[in-house]
């Protein structure tokens, strides 16, 4: 049955799982059509014949569809159009059946775009029966309406899929199991119309014909039972049985308490019942109409009586009263019989318990959080011991234990006088039953409860109020709460108005009106404060009160108060927060005050926003501050100024002088006069004592600053005392809070107690003074150079200097005027000086004239008295005199000043400091590179190297006038090279000269001094020559005499070594050695004007200025011109020092780039050349325009000496024109011209030969006919004269057609050449090539340009090649004209230069650099090295090469990674090979290893645990530490440990380093080779075989460690084996598997064999608490054996505990052991019979008896002969137990179980030698476990 016209939807099955990749590509073909679907698959209609037939909506998925019906008499479908559309998803299917049988349809929709189809299967058939669907029998009186559906089946039982628009007939009909009443008086039928609720839309529509449709609703009148039946209401559905519902209607009635009761024993509750009508509850009184409680179920509690009751029940009053312990229900029972079945009437159940515990209540809030001045009732709960809550009856009372004033035991009234933390105690001690009848609790019980009182809850401020804002902007503002317990809930009455978070923080200002913000405590929501909340309009504001003057610097806070006035009452509403009012403040005088842009507007106490403005400079402004809201304007201003800060400037805090002198005091800043009322100013200055001082305001005319105020103080009297300065404005109406400033000084007046000369110090900035101490005894140096001036400063008796001493007479002295000498003896003068405070003092300055003689002079003065007549007194105390004696000296200079120092510790450098004071601060402009000692009694400074860098070495004199620190500068610096220098071709006989140096890292060379550091030494490689150490060396290098004394070559190196140990060799010098140079012939006739030379005259120059050789200035667009660097002459061409060494760079700039290219030579073919190399480039023209190009040639050596001048760079630059090139018409259809140079012949071809006649002939030329001539047969000749022609080129084609054309020709010379290279070479992204690669194959062509840069079409030039060296490159002509094919056969850089023979300034010249592309570097490879090899070239596709190797079994190279292995010494080459690019090769030099290298891991050892991990021995061939060279790809390793396999070259094994342990180590280790690629080394993998039992047992007390061994497999013979001595520590041994316990002998033990340190790290422990290990004990008698206490706690635990065991550790070894303790069972009675009968029978048998005899004794005899071995012959030899359990026989190893060592009983400790047995190891042992 639907609940709609539409059937519901059938959920398709959902898709589970992914497909399988073949059917992927099949269903996302099909996606689309599977996502389209009809709603239902099946349809079944009634068949009807009546007008409104039932139809069914059928509605497809996607698209739009056409529907068309099989079998249109059956049923017919219509489409339904939505929005007007043609597009149809849904259609209506209708029965259209007039026969009264099964019919059926079938529903196609085909979609309209894809022609896919969906099928339906339609049935129509007649209605077999009805039923009644409803959700619940049962209904309430007055309640919510019950819905009935009906559903239709046919005769097979198949549900009909819509009734809709079918009509029947609903009725009540009478119920037989009830009594005759009427049938309406229990229910009745409603319609939707008359209900709450939304029927489907068909039955409205049938509700409104007064029809009845398949839906409809009942409602409940009055208790009892009905019936409802429903028929078909068409008449062709007659016999079809109606269907009927039986409904039972109840009251909704309930019991109050409706929950669960708990009582105590006597105590009683009364029922009361309501029912509810209508949503209203209403009482019932008792006797009940339809009902009655009754008490069923009655469950006495444990001891209790069974045949009582629990409760006893009153019916007429409803109460039940508890009588002994237990439960049971009160249940209602209907009293009509017919309705005892109903499920749904009310009952509960009643617990009789016993009292548990009390607890307390408190109301109002029922929070025990209260609040100080409120009334609360406090009321106390009884629970039982379940934590439920127990009813207390109404005559129940409860007596307390009395701390608060009460009214009863449960119910106290009390008042909170104070804040506070409070406890309530109370006890439960009796129950009064219901007939007064006293019955006392046993155990009373007592509960405690703590109350917290706090203040009550204070919301500040009284009120809020904000201006409403216009866009909407919200104020926020924070209240303030007092009182409460802290954590409160916020609530506001108008969330419209104001939001309150729950911080506190209340939101408005958006909407106008009023709300109410409540603050309720969390701890009791009964407590709470309250603030009312405003958003007014704002029609009023002012400026408050405030300071209005304040200091420079500080920021004035203006506050402004805006109002709400109520225009009819005239109230006014301050506003508490309008600070988001967008303020506009206007000054009129700029520059005095600028508005603070961080300033926050904000409120305060009394205003609600502020602005802020920063006083800046000295001055008054006016400040207006508007606000413009709602279109109205309001403003308020004030004045306000700025004053400087008020200081006392001089003195700052004391003035001290001498009598009769005076002293000026400044005082600064402070207040101005008020602009508006200036009479209010003040200034003054008070004293203490007026008598004592003189006091003078000074009024200069002009005030050096403004704001200064003078004051000149004279002494007139000894004494001290304070002056206050005081400045600012009285209060006045305009300004009510002015300003006022104070600040004191204190004036002192005194005697001089004595006096100090020493010389003025110009001392820098931040340098210490001079460390001389400042009294006359100190010989004091000064400069002899320059004069000196002295200063005199006067001190009182407290070592306190005087501002002011001029009224004192001074006498100067000399003591040797010949060295220095006054010009006047008397006079000082007096200069100002500011100790750094600010406060200026008085010095005496006098001059001291030096005559520039050093020597050592004495300076005296002399105090005579005061200037003034009348002295004071106490005079005689005053010094007479001081004296200084000084010291003539020359100023301080560093020796060396320049210095390149070599990184080593074991270099000391010193540094002289000559002359000056002695006293010196020696500083480095750099901290870590050196370490610096200054040496005070040499007087001189070490420095030892650190690090590599270069820095300044300062030395500032600090006793002397400061004309700035002596320096030095210093480099220190690693071996950069090694540089050799001498002639490389010796006749033989003859001597030359070998200079070798050390360059640092900037090229400078190092002093030879340092070559002993540097373990500097010369090596050759025969004996052609000698090297003989000249005595005569310069500094900075070491000079040899080589001698030639054999014919032949030989190599020259120079070899070092620098700190670290690495070794540095210099490039190898080729030596060759000639036999003597003879002229042939020796005698030579010469007519005049000839000239032989059988001399080569060689010019050393050095560059004195370069130049650019552009052949051309001015060029068109879209060409090429190369440009070199030249010499001032001609004859310095780039071979004259392109290759020089040390080189020159040549660095290349442009100013505007965007007119040319400047690209280094060969960038045609991707190479980036380095600068070094770039003293050749090309010009690539772009756009017309002009720019420049320059040159800087800088030489990398500055002592090399190779431009004059010892200049460190030369430069040029040059102008280049660039225009556009004329063209015609369009530039995609330009006329071709033909450019010939003079003297040169082309020959004419066409696209028409063969297949046309064409014939040419020259039509005009300028300016004569000689420029070009053409013979008829297409062959042009240029003759000698530069020039242009017209040709005209004719074709007369075969089918009647004449083709014409006409070009121009050009005659011109050649102004320059360009050559250009190729093949273009390929790297991989990111990668560039410096230099070609050796082997490559390269090809150079040669083109002609005349002198716009435009290209000539032929040639007729005579090129010369010159090479600046012949064994780098290979070079001759090629196969066409003006080209060359060069071969690259080794690395360097060869100058390569192309001339015109006839011309030689057409010139080019080309560096053609040659190193390996091919990676690493394979100098020093071993045998045993693996190589990566690595290029960066690639072909066009980006493609890598070839790899290809020469001897294979020298060097094993996997060809598709290029990865080999170094296996036997020798030589091989290894290729790359690009097909059609470029072979590339380089040549590996295997050497035979000098030694293994062995290492491991010093944190690892060896150990035989057999969980122990993998020991790694590494090997390697060198001693660098790896034999990996190069960086490999993956696919390189996985060729190295798949293919190449290099561990087959080493050989590893093991042995035991002690020879008496008569044990293989290849028992024990498993050992094989492999190599590492993360170390990059070999590696011997050492693993643990599996061990036999007696193995383990006698390693574990093995001392001994292990030798790894290892070689290489092809060197065996050679170098033999190389070992290294592993750790070992032999793994602990435990030979029990199981201990056993009985409760006899609950205590075991356990023992373990192992060395000391393992035994130390041993831990064991039980994996259970019922046993116990106990410390442990090391046995006196078995060296290395350890025995472990294990004692039962409880036994009967073990028993039931299965398994426990004794876990047994040791981190050292990694082992971890555990032994199984096991209870031994009790033996019952019979048992022990039985034992006892089988005791007997053995104690029977005499040979049993006998034979056990005789094996003790044997067994003691043994045991006694081995132990007396044992201690005569004691030798540090591994231990062997053997168990003792019979007559052991040789060879015999026992077997593990039972254990040697282990018994159930602890043996006595003279008897365990019964269960060891020793043996010395001379022969084979007794019992060895092999």
């Amino acid at each position: 049955m639907t609940d709609s016209g539409a059937s519901r939807p059938r959920r398709s099955r959902p898709f589970v799982g992914w497909p399988t990749p073949r059917v992927t590509l099949l269903l996302q073909c099909l996606l689309g059509t599977l996502a389209n679907k009809l709603n239902v698959p099946q349809v079944l209609l009634p068949f009807g014949r009546e007008p409104g037939r039932v139809p069914f909506l059928l509605e497809a998925q996607r698209g739009c569809y056409t529907w068309h019906s099989t079998h249109h008499d059956a049923v017919t479908v219509e489409p339904l159009y939505e929005n007007g559309t043609l597009c149809s998803q849904k259609a209506v299917l209708i029965a259209e059946s007039s026969q009264p049988i099964r019919l059926s349809s079938i529903i196609l929709a085909r979609e309209i775009v894809t022609d896919h189809e969906l099928r339906c299967d339609v049935k129509v058939d007649v209605i077999h029966s009805i039923e009644i669907i409803s959700r619940t029998r049962e209904l309430y009186v007055d309640d919510s309406p019950l819905e009935l559906m009906v559903r239709a089946l046919d005769e097979e039982g198949n549900t009909f899929s819509s009734l809709a628009g079918m009509m029947f007939e609903w009725s009540v009909a009478q119920d037989k199991e009830s009594a005759r009443e009427e049938l309406s008086s229990k229910i009745r039928i409603l319609k939707y119309s008359e209900a709450e609720y939304s029927p489907p839309v068909y039955i409205a529509e049938m509700e409104k014909e007064e029809k009845q449709g398949d839906m409809i609703l009942v409602s409940g009148i009055r208790t009892g039972a009905a019936v409802v039946k429903v028929r078909i209401y068409e008449p062709f559905y007659k016999n079809v049985a109606a269907a009927l519902i039986r409904l039972l209607v109840l009251e909704n009635i309930f019991l109050i308490p409706s929950h669960d009761i708990y009582l105590l024993v006597g105590a009683y509750i009364k029922y009361r019942v309501a029912k509810m009508v209508q949503g209203r509850m209403t009482e019932v009184e008792f006797p009940l109409e339809h009902y009655t409680l009754e008490m069923q179920d009655h469950r006495i509690a444990f001891n209790g009586s069974l045949s009582g009751k629990v409760a006893l029940l009153d019916e007429k009053t409803a109460t039940v009263t508890a009588v002994q312990l237990g439960q049971t229900n009160l249940v209602f029972v209907h009293k009509n019989v017919h309705m005892r079945s109903v499920s749904g009437l009310p009952n509960c159940t009643i617990y009789v318990v016993e009292p548990g515990f009390l607890d307390f209540t408190v109301q109002p809030g029922d929070r025990w959080s209260l609040e100080v001045g409120q009334v609360y009732v406090i009321t106390v709960e009884v629970f039982d011991k379940s934590s439920t809550k127990v009813y207390i009856s109404d005559f129940l009372q409860e007596y307390f234990e009395e701390q608060l004033t009460t009214v009863n035991g449960s119910y106290h009234v009390v008042k909170a006088l104070k804040s506070g933390v409070v406890l309530i105690n109370a006890s439960l001690t009796s129950i009064i039953y219901q007939n007064k009848n006293i019955q006392l609790i046993k155990f009373p019980i007592v509960h405690q409860q703590e109350v917290k009182i706090y203040f009550p809850i204070k919301l500040t401020p009284n009120f809020l109020a904000f201006p409403h804002h216009p866009m909407g902007i919200l104020y926020r503002y924070k209240v303030q709460v007092e009182g409460g317990s802290g954590n409160f809930t916020w609530t506001s009455s108008n969330e419209t108005v104001a939001v309150v978070t729950t911080k506190g923080v209340v939101t408005a200002g958006q909407v106008r009106g009023n709300s109410t913000v409540l603050a309720r405590d969390v701890q009791n929501p009964f407590r709470y404060g309250e603030i009312k909340i405003y958003v007014l309009k704002l029609n009023k504001m002012e400026l408050l009160p405030f300071h209005a003057d304040v200091e420079i610097g500080q920021i004035i806070e203006i506050p402004i108060a805006m109002y709400h006035v109520n225009k009819e009452t005239k109230e006014v509403i301050v506003f508490t927060d309008c600070s988001h009012l967008l303020l506009h403040l206007n000054m009129d005088k700029q520059g005095v005050f600028t508005l603070l842009k961080e300033g926050i507007q904000r409120p305060g106490p009394t205003h609600c926003s502020s602005t802020h403005i920063a006083a800046k400079s000295l001055g008054h402004t006016l400040v207006t501050v508007s606000v413009t809201e709602y279109e109205e304007y309001l403003e308020s201003s004030a004045t306000f100024a700025a004053y400087e800060p008020l200081k006392a400037v001089n003195p700052v805090e004391v003035a001290l002088v001498t009598w009769r002198s005076a002293k000026e005091m400044v005082f600064e800043g402070g207040p101005c006069p008020w602009i508006l009322e200036p009479s209010r100013f003040f200034l003054e200055l008070s004293m203490e004592k007026t008598e004592k001082i003189e006091l003078t305001q000074v009024r200069l005319p002009a005030k050096r600053k403004q704001n200064q105020y003078i004051y000149r103080v004279l002494c007139l009297d000894l004494g001290e005392q304070a002056l206050t300065f005081r400045i600012g404005n009285h209060p006045g109406i305009l300004n009510p809070s002015p300003a006022v400033e104070a600040v004191q000084v204190r004036f002192m007046c005194a005697h001089p107690a004595s006096m100090s000369v020493t010389p003025v110090y110009r001392v820098p900035a931040g340098a210490q003074p001079c460390p001389l101490p400042q009294h006359n005894k100190q010989l004091i140096p000064v400069s002899s150079l320059r004069d000196t001036v002295l200063e005199l400063a006067v001190f009182d008796q407290h070592r306190r200097k005087f501002d002011n001493f001029s009224s004192l007479m001074l006498e100067w002295k000399s003591s040797n005027e010949t060295l220095a000498h006054f010009e006047d003896y008397n006079s000082v003068e007096m200069v100002a000086k500011d100790d750094g405070s600010g406060q200026t003092r008085l010095h005496g300055h006098q001059v001291l004239k030096v005559h520039q003689l050093k020597g050592t002079v004495l300076i005296g003065v002399n105090f005579v008295g005061y200037s003034e007549n009348k002295s004071p007194k106490e005079l005689s105390n005053s010094p007479r005199s001081a004296a200084v004696e000084l010291l003539l000296v020359d100023d301080v200079t560093i020796l060396p000043e320049n210095a390149t120092i070599y990184n080593h510790p074991d270099v000391k450098e010193i540094f002289s400091l000559v002359e000056g004071s002695g006293y010196f601060l020696v500083n480095s402009s750099e901290q870590d590179i050196v370490t610096i000692t200054y040496m005070e009694a040499e007087s001189s400074v070490q420095l030892v190297p650190v690090h590599p860098g270069f820095l300044t070495l300062e030395v500032y004199d600090l006793c002397l006038a400061f004309l700035g620190p002596a320096v030095a500068y210093l480099r220190v610096s690693d071996i950069q090279e090694l540089e050799l220098d001498l002639i490389d071709k010796v006749e033989i006989g003859k001597t030359v000269l070998v200079t070798v140096r050390a360059l640092s890292s900037s090229k400078r060379p190092f002093r030879n001094k340092y070559f002993r550091n540097m373990e500097l030494k010369l090596q050759l490689a025969s004996a052609i020559v000698t090297l003989t150490l000249m005595e005569e060396q310069d500094k900075y290098s070491e000079n040899y005499i080589l001698r030639a004394v054999a014919i032949g070559q030989t190599t020259l190196v120079a070899v070092a070594r620098d700190k670290m140990g690495r070794k540095f060799t210099s490039a190898p010098r080729q030596i060759e050695v000639f036999p003597p140079f003879r002229l042939v012939p020796e005698k030579m006739t010469l007519i005049p004007t000839n000239m032989m030379q059988d001399e080569v005259h060689i010019e050393v120059v050095q560059l004195r200025a370069v130049r650019i050789l552009a052949p051309a200035t001015r060029l068109i667009t879209a060409t090429e011109m190369p440009v070199y660097v030249l010499g001032v002459t001609s004859t310095q061409t780039p071979f004259s020092f392109s290759n020089a060494n040390p080189g020159l760079t040549f660095h290349w700039s442009m100013s505007k780039r965007d007119v040319l290219d400047l690209v280094p030579r060969h960038s045609e073919v991707f190479l980036q050349l380095p600068v070094e190399n770039n003293f050749a480039m090309v010009v690539h023209t772009k756009a017309a325009g002009r720019t420049s190009i320059k040159v800087t040639v800088r030489c990398m050596n500055s002592s090399s000496g190779q431009l004059e001048g010892d200049l460190l760079e030369l430069s040029d630059e040059v102008q280049i024109l660039v225009f556009e090139k004329l063209q015609l018409f369009f530039p995609e259809c330009q006329p071709e011209r033909i450019l010939m140079p003079m003297n040169s012949q082309l020959r004419l071809h066409t696209n028409r030969e063969g297949a046309a006649f064409v014939s040419s002939r020259v039509l005009r030329c300028f300016p004569n006919s000689s420029v070009i001539e053409e013979d008829g047969e297409g062959l042009l000749k240029a003759g000698s004269i530069a020039g242009t022609a017209v040709l005209e080129v004719t074709s007369v084609e075969p089918f009647g057609v004449n083709q014409t054309t006409i070009t121009g020709v050009q005659v011109a010379p050649v102004t320059y050449l360009r050559m250009s290279s190729r093949p273009v070479l390929y790297t991989a992204r990111g990668r560039t090539l410096a230099a070609f690669p050796v082997g490559v194959s390269l090809a150079f062509t040669v083109q002609f340009y005349n002198s716009i840069g435009e290209k000539f079409h032929t040639h007729n030039t005579q090129l010369h090649l010159a090479l600046n060296r012949d064994d780098l490159l290979l070079i001759g002509p090629g196969s066409g004209n003006y080209t060359y094919m060069a071969q690259a056969v080794s690395t360097g850089v060869t100058l390569l230069g192309i001339w015109d023979r006839r011309h030689p300034g057409v010139a080019d010249y080309v560096p053609v650099a040659v190193e390996h592309a091919i990676e690493p570097d394979t100098q020093h490879t071993l045998v045993g090295d693996v190589i990566c090899f690595r290029t960066h070239l690639l072909n066009h596709d980006g493609e890598p090469g070839i790899w290809m190797i020469s001897a294979d079994n020298i060097l094993q190279t996997d060809t598709g990674t290029g990865v080999g292995v170094a296996r036997r010494p020798g030589v091989a080459t290894v290729f790359h090979d690009i097909p059609g690019v470029v072979k590339t090769y380089r040549e590996v030099v295997v050497n035979a290893s000098s030694r293994l290298t062995l290492s491991y891991d010093l944190k690892t050892y060896l150990t035989n645990s057999p969980s122990s991990a993998v020991f790694k021995l590494f090997i390697t061939t060198g001693r660098n530490g790896a034999n990996l060279k190069g960086s490999c790809t993956s696919s390189q390793a996985l060729a190295i440990t798949t293919i190449l396999l290099p561990e087959t070259l080493v050989m590893c094994h093991v042995q035991f380093s002690n020879t008496l342990l008569d044990i293989p180590a290849s028992k024990v280790f498993h050992v094989h080779a492999g190599f590492s690629m993360e170390r990059g080394a070999y590696v011997c993998l050492i693993k643990v075989r599996p061990q036999s039992e007696g193995l383990l047992q006698a390693l574990s007390v093995a001392d001994t460690s292990v030798y790894g061994w290892a070689t290489l497999v092809s060197e065996r013979s050679k170098n033999g084996m190389q070992r290294t001595l592993i750790p070992f520590i032999p793994a602990f041994y435990v030979n029990q598997s199981e201990l056993v316990l009985s409760h006899r002998q609950d205590v075991g033990e356990i023992r373990v064999l192992g060395v000391d340190r393992v035994l130390e790290k041993l831990e064991v422990f039980p994996s259970s608490p019922v046993l116990v290990v106990s410390g442990h004990r090391h046995s006196s008698l078995t060296p290395g054996l350890v025995v472990y206490p294990v004692r039962v706690v409880n036994f009967t635990s073990l028993q039931q505990t299965s398994p426990v065991f004794i876990n047994i550790c040791c981190v050292l070894t990694s082992q971890s052991e555990a032994v199984v303790v096991r209870a031994l069972k009790e033996k019952s009675g019979a048992d022990q019979c039985e034992d006892s009968s089988v005791l007997q029978k053995f104690l029977g048998s005499h040979q049993t008896i006998l034979f056990t005899l005789f094996a003790v004794l044997a067994s003691t005899a043994f045991v006694f002969l081995a132990y007396n071995a044992f201690l005569n012959k004691i030798q540090t030899v591994p231990v062997v137990y053997v168990p003792t359990l019979g007559t052991p026989q040789p060879g015999f190893a026992p077997t593990r179980s039972p254990p040697p060592f282990t018994s159930p009983q602890s043996p006595p400790v003279q008897n365990r030698l019964q269960h060891w047995l020793w043996s010395v190891r001379h022969e084979r042992p007794l019992g060895h476990v092999p």
